[in-house]
Formats: structure tokens, C-alpha cells, sequence
């Protein structure tokens, strides 16, 4: 049983703990220290192998405690992870992060413990004893974004935030979906998969099966208004299909949950579709369920914008009144900043009305020139600036942010000039995180920055399949759990009206970080740090905005879980 720290002088026992705060009861956790008797290993665990302890509490409870329970590793996690030992592949399947290997051991981060057979495989890997230490799901997700490239193949991209992407064709890089009866049968999986998902969307399928079949396999489309067609799958191009799509989807780096569900981004070239996956048990063996849909973004009138923002609104106005100012619009995808860029511009209304965008990322918008002319990727930035500022705009919407150059010229010219600039972030902690950064805290070159602008899409609730949701089924201990009565939340089951419609109807969330307020945080704050404070100070964080938005019985209530379990370290 660890030792701990908690309040910087008191030393208290990890078990201690999680029973003063109702994580675990005492026959729980004598079942743990009997478990960590018998086979070793770290006492969390072992608790939450034996299922004493509730994964999503016990996550929350990390959350808020590992830094100050066990500062070295918290600080190996984000700063020095041991990165040369696990495939990039393999650790962002599992959601597993090597930390650090000291006398032949390596310590493996690990946010489940429902996988008893991964501990022996990476020890056979890597020739090391492997030590696993349960760890925030979000903190693990987050170190792997920054130490290990995020597209593991040529269209296979994992995120730390939003859904993963699977592109199924994209011209300008050369990946296009082979026909599946031309594929070998020792073809990549990924080759597989896309192949069946160009399939499928040629012939106009809502619905992809993939399952066992007559001693092989077989994808079965379903949707397109002519029946079922079959694509033969060679048996031993099946498993491998089935782990990337467990990968892919999120299925595999969030353990035993059931039902079992996941979901990932398809783009096929200028086309971007949403599949929602399900694993199925059978006989023959498991099969997964794909079905694919369009996404919809739920307009939002002028009165809600307002209500949701009204420190973007104060904003917005100081930016036209002073005729300058640079408003950073953050998401894990093109997506969410469209939508994020979209909500300033229908706030400015008749502000500003002369508006001309560099690149392609924002949608067509009657009010915005696009300088196509001028938008190609060849020509370096400053130049494309420069001729679109010949046009004298009051507005320039530029192309994302490259989050390895320095933002030293955009900052320069947000002083003279209004812009509006994506940047690839998971929220405005992020994106103000890098700007410490990548500024070295310089006051004086973030006083351009009129805020930062975070946004996120949430599926909202089927009327037809909703179902009441208890949060205490997932955040409560288990073994002393009494069930409550449902609560107001609820959640999407699943039916003909929204799994097979062809459309995924999305709510937009947001949250605003004031510029003053993200060039007060002192250089080198990290974003979990930045976060915490504001959301103590009531700032209406994108969980608090989701949650409420749950709560009003318009999205999925997994949906803001999901960001504060998996995405927000």
C-alpha cells in the first residue's frame, strides 16, 4: 500500500484517502491490498481490476490529485515520457504511455485495467518487467498528442480532443479507396477499411456490418435503397479490420464498457461524414456496426449567441470601436472552428462589413470574399497577407495557425488590423497554453489578442430513443451504492430515427477566454492549471456549458463526460 503526500506536509495512505472521499468501501479495499499481496503491482491498480473502485470516479479523484499524490510522475507523464519503447500505433490504440524505466522496470500509464493480457504482451515487446499505474485517461491522452506523431499512417489520425479521423480519399496526397475485389488478402487494414467505406458510400449506404460469415467474413451495406450487397472479407483480413476499428473509434482505449460503442471522422476529399460504431458479441465471433451520417450544426438565433457569449459580444464591440484586435477561434477540428468563426461573424452583424478570408477552412458565407486567388498553399503566408491587404478589408479571416511557427507577425499586425485566425487546440486552455508558450509570456505580444474562442459540437438527443440517466451509475463507488431515482439527464439509445437517418444533429458549445485575462496567466502556466482557476472563478468552461446543455435535455449527457474524462486533462 503507497505512501502519499497530500497538503504538502501530512503523509496519508492512497487507501485512506479513497475512503474518506467514498471511492471505495473497506471490503473493497481489503480485497485490493489482498490482490497487491498476492500478485504486486500498484494498489489503484489492483482495486480497479477487481472492480472496487468506479473507473470514472476514481479518474476524477487523479484528476485533481495526482500532481500533488505523486508530483515526479505527474511531471515524467507531461515532460519526459519514455516514448522510444511503445510503437506509436500500439499506444495510441490502448491509451497507454510509457513514463519512465528505472532498474529493468517500466512504469506504464494506463487508464483501464480490463485488459489483463496487455501487461505480459508489452513485457514480451520491450524485454522489460512493466509496472502499470492508473492515470487520468485525459492526461495520457494529452502527453500523447505531444510526444507521439498523431497520424500513425497516411489518413489514420489520432486526437487528443474530438473524434479521431479515418479519411477514405483524399486526392491531393494520393490516398484513394482500392475496389475490394482487387485487394489481396494480406492487404493492409486500413486498405480494407477503406475500401469497404468508399463502397459503401459510392452505392449511398447509411449502414456498414461487418461480421463473421461461413468460415470468413463479410461487410454488409445496408441504406442504399437496393437491398443488402455483400463484400466478401477474407478470414484473415478480419481481425485485423475489427482492431483498427476498436482503435480508431475510441473503443479500445476506454477498456470493458457496455455496451460498447465508439465513434470516428470519415473525410472522403471535400466530403466529411460522421461514423457512430457499435461491437457486437456472436457466435461466429464479435461484429461491428457502422453507421454513417452527415453532420448537422444546429443554428443558433442572435438572442442565444448573445446569452451564450456575452464576453465575446463585449469583445467584438471593443475590437470594431478600436478598428483592431485578433480573436483566436480554437477546435480539435475544421469543424468546430467553421462553427466557432461562423458564431463571431453572425454576432458582428453589420459590423465590419468588409470581410475576405485567406484559404478554404471557413464555409461559404455570402458576406465573406474568399481570395482564392491568392489562397494557395505555395506561396508563403506574408505574401498572401500583404496582396489581401491591398484590398484594405475590415476583416481578415486567415488560414490555421501553424502551431510550430511563431505567431510574432499575426500578433505584430493584429495591432493595426481585425482578424479572425483558427488554431488547432482542444479549448482555449490549449490555445492559451501555447501562446504562453510560444511568446515566452511576453505581455506586451498578447496584448493584440481581443480573446480566444473554443467551441465543440455535441450530439444532441434522439426524441425518439432517449432514455433517463442516472449520473450516480457512473460516478458513484459501486460497492455502497444505493440506486437514486433517474435523474433529469438522459442519454441516446440508439434507433431507426437517428442511427439510420443518415444526418447527425449537433449542438455547438462554446467558451471564451477574454484576451486580458489569457495574457494574466504568469508564463509557463500549463492548461490544466489555467483551466482550474477559471472554472473556480465561475468561467462558463466548455464541460460547464455542455453539462448544462445536458441538463437541458439537448444533448447526450455522455457527451460533456466524455470531455471531462477523456479530453481535459
Amino acid at each position: 500500500m503507497e505512501w502519499v503526500r497530500s497538503g504538502g506536509e501530512k503523509r496519508r495512505l492512497l487507501g485512506e484517502l479513497l475512503i474518506e472521499r467514498g471511492l471505495v468501501s473497506r471490503s473493497g479495499l481489503r480485497s485490493g491490498l489482498d490482490e497487491q499481496r498476492l500478485r504486486g503491482g500498484r494498489l489503484g491498480y489492483n482495486l480497479l481490476k477487481a472492480g472496487n473502485v468506479t473507473p470514472a470516479a476514481f479518474h476524477l479523484f487523479l484528476r485533481d490529485h495526482l500532481a500533488a499524490i505523486a508530483p515526479d510522475l505527474f511531471e515524467s507523464i507531461r515532460a519526459t515520457p519514455a516514448i522510444d519503447l511503445i510503437p506509436a500505433r500500439l499506444a495510441h490504440h490502448y491509451g497507454m504511455l510509457p513514463v519512465r524505466v528505472e532498474d529493468g522496470v517500466m512504469e506504464l500509464a494506463v487508464a483501464t485495467a480490463d485488459r489483463p493480457s496487455l501487461i505480459p504482451a508489452v513485457e514480451q515487446l520491450t524485454g522489460l518487467r512493466v509496472e502499470p499505474i492508473v492515470c487520468p485517461p485525459a492526461l495520457i491522452a494529452a502527453s500523447l498528442q505531444r510526444w507521439y506523431p498523431g497520424e500513425i499512417e497516411p489518413g489514420i489520425l489520432y486526437r487528443a480532443a474530438g473524434d479521431n479521423l479515418f479519411v477514405i480519399s483524399d486526392r491531393s496526397r494520393g490516398i484513394r479507396p482500392a475496389l475490394p475485389e482487387l485487394l489481396r488478402a494480406d492487404a493492409a487494414s486500413s486498405d480494407w477499411l477503406r475500401a469497404i467505406g468508399g463502397e459503401a458510400m459510392r452505392r449511398g449506404s447509411r449502414r456498414i456490418r461487418i461480421e463473421p460469415h461461413g468460415g470468413a467474413a463479410r461487410a454488409a451495406l445496408n441504406g442504399s435503397g437496393d437491398g443488402t450487397e455483400f463484400i466478401p472479407i477474407p478470414r484473415g483480413a478480419y481481425p485485423g479490420i475489427m482492431q483498427l476499428l476498436e482503435g480508431i473509434s475510441g473503443m479500445a482505449a476506454r477498456g470493458r464498457v457496455v455496451p460498447r460503442e465508439g465513434r470516428v471522422a470519415l473525410r472522403a476529399d471535400d466530403r466529411r461524414l460522421i461514423a457512430s460504431v457499435r461491437a457486437l458479441p456472436g457466435i461466429e465471433g464479435g461484429s461491428s456496426i457502422l453507421d454513417l451520417r452527415d453532420r448537422r450544426v444546429r443554428e443558433l438565433g442572435r438572442e442565444v449567441r448573445w446569452a451564450r457569449l456575452p464576453e465575446l459580444a463585449s469583445a467584438l464591440d471593443s475590437v470594431c470601436s478600436e478598428r483592431r484586435g485578433l480573436i483566436l477561434v480554437a477546435g480539435p477540428g475544421p469543424e468546430e472552428r467553421a462553427a466557432g468563426a461562423g458564431a463571431a461573424l453572425d454576432l458582428l452583424e453589420d459590423a465590419l462589413p468588409s470581410r475576405a478570408a485567406l484559404g478554404s477552412w471557413l464555409p461559404r458565407r455570402p458576406e465573406v470574399q474568399a481570395l482564392e486567388g491568392i489562397g494557395d498553399d505555395p506561396i508563403p503566408l506574408d505574401v498572401r497577407i500583404s496582396r489581401a491587404l491591398e484590398a484594405q478589408p475590415d476583416l481578415l479571416l486567415l488560414p490555421e495557425i501553424d502551431l510550430r511557427e511563431d505567431p510574432g507577425p499575426i500578433l505584430e499586425l493584429a495591432n493595426r488590423q481585425v482578424l479572425i485566425a483558427p488554431i488547432p487546440a482542444g479549448d482555449a486552455f490549449e490555445a492559451a497554453e501555447w501562446l504562453s508558450r510560444s511568446t515566452r509570456g511576453r505581455a506586451k505580444s498578447t496584448g493584440s489578442i481581443a480573446g480566444i474562442l473554443a467551441t465543440r459540437l455535441l450530439e444532441r438527443l434522439c426524441g425518439s430513443c432517449r432514455h433517463p440517466f442516472d449520473l450516480h451509475d457512473l460516478l458513484s463507488p459501486g460497492p455502497s451504492h444505493r440506486a437514486a431515482g433517474p435523474g433529469r439527464y438522459f442519454l441516446t439509445q440508439g434507433c431507426v430515427s437517428c442511427r439510420e437517418s443518415g444526418v447527425i444533429d449537433l449542438e455547438p458549445v462554446f467558451e471564451f477566454l477574454p484576451g486580458p485575462l489569457a495574457a494574466s496567466f504568469p508564463p509557463g502556466a500549463d492548461a490544466p492549471s489555467m483551466r482550474e482557476r477559471c472554472a473556480r472563478d465561475g468561467m462558463n468552461t466548455l464541460f460547464h456549458a455542455g453539462l448544462q446543455q445536458a441538463a437541458a435535455g439537448a444533448v447526450d449527457v455522455r457527451e460533456p463526460l466524455r470531455l471531462l474524462l477523456h479530453e481535459l486533462p
